[in-house]
């Protein structure tokens, strides 16, 4: 299924037949494209979690701090504050040392795949373009071990 499904299966057009399942894991979700912010959201509440949405870094390192989430899914590009310098602070916080962090962007150069992954210690690289919701789901409950 791609995002184009998977918005389908939200706005109604197509109708989704994955059960949901409960959990009480959460998600933070920091993306500053609303329409797969969105998509996100809606399956993943879906799916059980609780979720938190915050369009930018500054955002969601004030909500990470607030909500102590389980796993954060984290694009690059934003306004405000990138990726890269919330997920930099976020590990300056002992208990955020070794959440869970999938970043999700466009932005797959490889020094930004190196860096994000080495230097700031990011679960998973997944590029926008090249998976679908289900996919990130399926790789969200990996790291969650569900």
């Amino acid at each position: 299924m791609t995002i184009l499904d998977d918005i389908q299966v939200i706005s109604g057009k197509k109708k989704n037949s994955t059960p949901k399942k409960e959990t009480s894991k959460k998600i933070l979700i920091v993306e500053d494209e609303k329409p797969l912010a969105d998509v996100l959201q809606d399956e993943l509440i879906h799916q059980g979690f609780e979720v938190f949405v915050a369009s930018n870094g500054k955002e969601g390192l004030e909500m990470a701090i607030s909500y102590t989430p389980d796993l954060i899914l984290l694009d690059l590009l934003m306004p405000v504050m990138d990726g890269k310098t919330m997920l930099h602070r976020l590990r300056d916080f002992p208990k955020f040392k070794t959440i869970p962090v999938i970043v999700l962007t466009n932005a797959g150069e490889t020094e930004n795949i190196r860096e994000t992954q080495l230097y700031f210690n990011a679960s998973e690289f997944l590029i926008k373009s090249n998976v679908s919701v289900e996919q990130i789901v399926t790789k969200i409950k990996s790291r969650l071990l569900i």
